[in-house]
């Protein structure tokens, strides 16, 4: 199975595609953590990615602070 990604990739964006097919696999894997209510996760995940590209593109940005605004709200265990 092939996953176009959304992302437009910038130039800070690795040229091989199968670093890009890494990097496309753990923005998806922080879609679904985020879907299934478990926002540290998918901010670890997102925070993965900008660290090894050096920027979110905005809509995994958006996702990264809402993630954070749930984990912000969440009770202390």
């Amino acid at each position: 199975m092939w996953v176009v990604s959304p992302v437009t990739w910038s130039a800070s964006w690795p040229r091989d595609p199968g670093h890009r097919d890494a990097i496309d696999t753990l923005l998806l894997m922080a879609v679904a953590e985020e879907r299934w209510g478990e926002s540290r996760r998918a901010v670890r995940l997102l925070d993965h990615v900008e660290g090894l590209v050096g920027v979110l593109p905005r809509p995994y940005e958006r996702i990264r602070r809402r993630c954070l605004g749930d984990i912000r709200r969440a009770p202390m265990a």
